[in-house]
């Protein structure tokens, strides 16, 4: 156990640390052609150490498994690991995102729905997921004018954390740590009575224990996160189907903001969540199925899984 301690400080230290220290000043130090080209290199190096290559696999199989050939899968794979670099290189470079080049990186498609959902007064709440370079989504909204909040998850790496925070500060991007989770939603809360956009992630990962539900994602269930429900009900926040997706070459992005979805309510709160999440976590599948090579794959969407078929078979012999 304290040799498996020791080892994960030596990673921290060597990789969360030092590396990435150094690759933020050789890519703030460079030119944007270099960095893409470094970017193609670091993927191509990431997918030949087969790094995540069991992570991602494992989610694509269980995605797509009954509906695309090995070789199929092999390609989305491959052309994913290029954008995940793609995305990462891109953010490490915030020191150097001048107005022009957020500009000439983003165009906004279903502005008009956002204004109108601000024109309301209670604010805006993401329906959104791990696709496209999210992280710098806000760095656009924020230059149009749009007061930009985001509720995240801080790395265990406290240096780490402050890093993340400082490039937040850059990017002008507000963020609420998740945790505490009542301090998280007395904070959302206030951020939206101000009438300002709240990004969240609804296909983020769930612990069982802490109260997610299970909804059906790709055919699979995934422990996801009741909290988004119950918070859109308490703020009277507008829920935007909110993405950023990636042009084709190097165009830049597109967010794209859809009409606003209405909450489902039954007078039951259990099968208010219940309902709502599963509709939330549909749209994301949508818009994955859409762009399945700018998703995420390294995310252990569907941890908890093996775990849960192996209780619910369980009950079945017993029954």
């Amino acid at each position: 156990m304290r040799r498996r301690l020791i080892k994960r400080e030596w990673k921290y230290w060597i990789v969360y640390r030092i590396l990435l220290k150094f690759t933020i000043w050789l890519l703030n130090a460079i030119s944007w052609r270099m960095t893409y080209s470094f970017a193609r290199g670091m993927a191509r190096f990431a997918w030949l150490i087969r790094l995540y290559h069991q992570t991602v696999f494992k989610n694509l199989n269980l995605a797509f498994g009954k509906e695309k050939s090995k070789e199929e899968l092999r390609k989305t794979a491959k052309k994913a690991y290029h954008n995940l670099v793609r995305y990462a290189v891109e953010l490490l470079r915030c020191y150097r995102l001048s107005p022009e080049t957020i500009d000439s990186m983003f165009t906004i498609e279903g502005k008009e729905n956002l204004d109108r959902a601000l024109a309301k007064g209670r604010g805006v709440m993401t329906i959104s997921g791990h696709l496209g370079n999210f992280m710098l989504m806000g760095t656009k909204l924020v230059q149009e004018g749009y007061p930009f909040g985001v509720l995240y998850r801080e790395v265990r790496d406290k240096k780490v954390a402050r890093l993340i925070k400082d490039m937040q500060r850059r990017l002008n991007v507000h963020s609420i740590p998740a945790l505490p989770a009542y301090q998280a939603v007395r904070e959302s809360l206030r951020w939206l009575k101000k009438n300002k956009i709240l990004f969240l992630q609804q296909d983020r990962n769930f612990f069982e224990d802490k109260g997610a539900i299970w909804v059906d994602f790709f055919g699979q269930p995934a422990p996801t996160a009741p909290g988004t429900v119950t918070l859109a009900k308490r703020s009277g926040a507008t829920l935007l189907p909110m993405f950023v997706v990636r042009k084709k070459g190097n165009a830049g992005y597109t967010i794209v903001i859809d009409p606003p979805v209405e909450l489902e309510l039954t007078g039951d709160k259990e099968k208010d969540i219940l309902i709502n999440t599963q509709k939330f976590t549909k749209i994301i599948e949508d818009y994955v199925r859409k762009y399945p090579t700018q998703y995420f794959w390294i995310y252990k969407r569907w941890r908890g899984l093996a775990k849960r078929r192996e209780k619910m078979n369980a009950k079945k012999a017993k029954g």
